[in-house]
């Protein structure tokens, strides 16, 4: 029912007070406490101007019962119950909070004040009852006499607002979770000076749980400073850049044993909205047991090729306690034997880090402890502190003499008996993984496989020798004349290459080139001589390999290229279309065709013709060696390639040789599926040599050596070497090259100098009578924490391939036969650099 008064005429104080202020007008003001519109006094009038013209949504309480008089912005913020909350009592209008409002009208009447902020209430404004956040300031209204007559509501509602906050506080909490429940380590540092703000825990076990929060990496980590990675966040933090790594060491020292890890991480910056960095973000993973695993199956792939190669017991058993000790960062390791009723162990070689003690001889396993009974049935035992665990604590005494603190021995247990140990030794305590203990096993069981091979092989080889011994008589005399020769050759063909380097107007150029032939000469001879011991005996082992024939006729024409020149020859190359292919050893086959040319040039007057030529038929590739010389009679071709053939040559100029590179050549054809052939129309008509082997496809791609330069050798060498002769005229050529070279006379002598050269490379005689180069060249392997990795070259008269095999053993890179070659010697130098 309308207000009596005349409603199109609003009262002045209702202008300008938008819809509220008509609905005001319309309002019949008489049923409720106020009274008639008309009726109302001054100070309701003047608060309901200024109410109105509020953009904020107000709300008067008015009276005891709290009569609603509000504005637009209120009107909207009631929802469904605008407009019947216009004049009706707070509590009626708002059922659902009239407690709530029972106080703020109890307050305020009483001239109090109230302030909410982000106030629940649980409202029922859109035909349901929802949650509100409001801010909420309530204050009194005086009557024209100062007495509080009502009370006025500022309502500001902050749903959207709380609601955004909890969205945020909890994006924030579960990113809080993230971060501390996340496998990968991360932190945040403030400032330039690196000051930790935040971290995780998994960042907190990385460096062992030190205090870090508050303090800034230099002071907190000083590991991680020296080891350079605050340079590394100043230059983020300077540059604005990221910066990530992959498998970074970090060795972090918490006071006892300095623990190693491997990290992937990123260094990320935060900047302000300015752009300036403010922060550092660290995130990363501790990739440890990845990169220890990959280094690991490595090291086992290494191992197990070594192995291959390797034939002495001792050496395999040393090669694998290497390997072992410097993958693990142990002081001693070692593969012994056992005699499993004595309970002797025999350590024939361990190997021990830089210039700790070595165990080797024989010791009883009762004298350290009780673990003999565990090991007796084939179980590791695995101490971490000998001084505390109650199988050995007993014996620390024995085990202090030693230096051992902690140990792992895995036992080999064969038909139930301990027949062989692999043992681990470190001086200090220390935790035994499982992963430590896994490869140890793994270690023990590859040797003890690896040895038992060994054994078998020598024993097959002894069974053989047996069975040769007679051809062996020959062989071994062979091959020792072979060393006696090429020794003294040795200081004479370096005594050669000094007279030219000092001859500088070549006054003595003959005499020098004649000395220089005949030094080629005689190791020809003696390599023949060695090859065909090795062929009698069957020892011969040939690459398999696709080889162009065109690169076998340059490289031996390389080789015959001073013989062919110094008799005037002319010397003609034809090929047939594109080089043949063929599998097989390309030094063999090199050997075969120098045999021939030096052959021809041998057994042809001066100034006569060679002719060498490529070909295909029928399959296979022909290389032919003609010449114009003094020919083969008709009844010697039959026995032209007999071992140690006497032919009649009376009519050439050379005085002939001992019959044994037609023959050589002839074996390396047919070892390689082929066949050499001769033919000569008679005595004075030359000769004909042809070599068909079967043909194979051409690669796709053929890889060549680039040469090397001739640029000095600088490098730091060290040659040992009894032969005085030898040793120093080796020096001194190595010293025109541009080396520097120190030289020791015996093996001790060695040892000793090698820690002070400290080596690029180390050049040993084997049959030294101290000690001999199989020795020296092992005792400097174990050096190598101390005095580096110098490549060892063994320079020595043996050249058979029990000799390399040998040499292999022992850990030298190269074996080296004397008189060895200037060039190929610089060569090799420079090669390994």
């Amino acid at each position: 029912m309308a207000d009596s008064s005349d409603a199109s005429a609003q009262p002045a104080f209702l202008s300008g007070g938008g819809e509220m202020a008509r609905l005001i007008a319309a309002l019949d003001w008489s049923r409720t406490p106020l009274g008639p519109l008309a009726g109302w006094p001054e100070h309701i009038r003047h608060a309901t101007a200024l109410m109105l013209r509020s953009q904020v949504p107000i709300v008067m309480l008015w009276g005891p019962s709290g009569v609603m008089i509000y504005n637009d912005a209120y009107g909207v913020f009631a929802g469904t119950r605008h407009p019947r909350l216009l004049g009706s009592n707070v509590l009626e209008g708002w059922p659902e909070v009239a407690d709530f409002n029972a106080h703020v009208m109890k307050v305020g009447l009483a001239g109090g004040t109230l302030h909410y902020e982000d106030q629940e209430l649980v409202l029922d404004r859109h035909g349901r009852a929802e949650s509100a956040w409001l801010n909420l300031d309530y204050s009194p209204m005086l009557d024209d006499q100062g007495h509080p007559a009502g009370v006025m509501a500022i309502v500001v509602e902050t749903t959207a607002k709380v609601a955004a906050e909890r969205r945020v506080r909890g994006e924030r909490e579960r990113l809080m979770q993230l971060f501390e429940q996340a496998p990968s380590f991360m932190a945040v540092l403030a400032g330039p000076e690196h000051r930790f703000e935040s971290l995780n825990p998994a960042y907190q076990r990385l460096v062992g749980g030190r205090d870090l929060l508050g303090r800034t990496v230099s002071e907190a980590l000083p590991d991680a400073a020296a080891q350079g990675y605050v340079k590394l966040l100043d230059s983020v933090y300077e540059t604005g850049r990221a910066y990530t790594a992959q498998s970074a060491l970090f060795s972090a020292d918490t006071g006892g044993q300095p623990e190693e890890h491997f990290l992937d991480f990123v260094y990320q910056p935060i900047r302000d909205d300015s752009g300036a960095v403010t922060h550092i973000f660290v995130e990363g993973v501790d990739v440890t047991a990845r990169v220890r695993g990959e280094q690991r199956r490595a090291a086992m792939a290494g191992l197990s090729e070594r192995l291959r190669e390797v034939r002495d017991p001792g050496a395999i058993g040393h090669a694998s306690a290497q390997m072992l000790g410097m993958m693990l960062g142990a002081s001693r390791a070692g593969y012994c034997s056992v005699d499993h009723e004595a309970e002797v162990v025999r350590i024939d070689r361990d190997w021990v880090r830089g210039a700790g003690a070595s165990v080797s001889g024989e010791h009883r396993l009762r004298d350290y402890g009780d673990f003999v009974d565990v090991l007796k049935r084939d179980e590791v035992v695995a101490i971490a502190d000998v001084h505390e665990d109650p199988l050995t604590r007993d014996h620390r005494e024995r085990f202090d003499e030693v230096s051992v603190r902690t140990l792992v021995n895995v036992p080999v247990v064969e038909q139930g008996r301990l027949v062989a140990l692999l043992f681990v030794h470190d001086d200090h305590p220390r935790a035994w993984s499982a992963d430590d203990i896994g490869l140890i096993r793994e270690v023990a069981h590859r040797t003890r496989v690896a040895v038992e091979r060994a054994r078998g092989e020598r024993a097959l080889q002894d069974r053989e020798e047996r069975l040769l011994r007679s051809d062996r008589r020959k062989d071994e005399f062979l091959a020792t004349l072979a060393h006696e020769l090429r020794n003294p050759l040795a200081p004479i063909r370096n005594a050669v290459h000094l007279l030219g380097a000092a001859d500088r107007e070549g006054r003595f150029a003959d005499i020098r080139e004649l000395m220089e032939r005949q030094v080629n000469h005689m190791v020809r001879l003696v390599d023949d001589l060695i090859e065909v011991s090795r062929i009698s005996r069957g020892l011969i082992t040939l690459r398999h390999e696709a080889v162009s024939l065109r690169d076998i006729v340059d490289a031996a024409v390389e080789s015959s290229r001073p013989l062919i020149d110094r008799e005037r020859h002319r010397l003609t190359l034809r090929f047939d279309g594109p080089a043949p292919w063929v599998r097989g050893d390309p030094v063999r086959l090199t050997q075969l065709l120098v045999n021939l040319l030096n052959n021809a040039a041998r057994y042809t007057d001066a100034g006569g013709l060679i002719d060498v030529s490529l070909s295909r038929e029928g399959g296979e590739a022909v290389l032919t060696v003609t010449d114009n010389g003094i020919g083969i009679a008709a009844e010697q071709l039959p026995r032209l390639f007999e071992l140690f053939s006497q032919l009649d040559r009376s009519h050439s100029r050379s005085q002939g040789g001992l019959g044994i590179g037609l023959s050589l050549a002839q074996t390396l054809a047919r070892l390689h599926g082929g066949q050499l052939s001769a033919a000569s129309e008679g005595l004075g008509l030359g000769s004909r040599f042809q070599l068909r082997l079967p043909e194979i496809a051409a690669p796709e791609v053929v890889e060549r050596e680039t040469a090397l330069d001739d640029a000095p050798l600088s490098a730091r060498l060290l040659l040992v070497d009894d032969n005085r002769d030898a040793a120093d005229t080796t020096a001194e050529l190595l010293r025109l090259m541009g080396a520097e070279v120190e030289v020791a006379y015996d093996g001790a002598t060695a040892l000793t100098t090698v820690r002070v050269l400290r080596p690029d490379a180390v050049l040993l005689d084997i049959g030294m009578p101290d000690m001999d180069g199989h020795e020296v060249a092992r005792r400097l392997r174990d050096m190598a924490p101390e005095i580096g990795h110098p490549r060892l070259i063994a320079l020595t008269g043996w050249g058979q391939e029990q000799d390399r095999e040998k040499t292999r053993a022992a850990g030298f890179d190269e074996h080296m036969v004397k008189p060895v070659d200037v060039e190929a010697l610089r060569q090799t130098l420079r090669a390994g650099r």
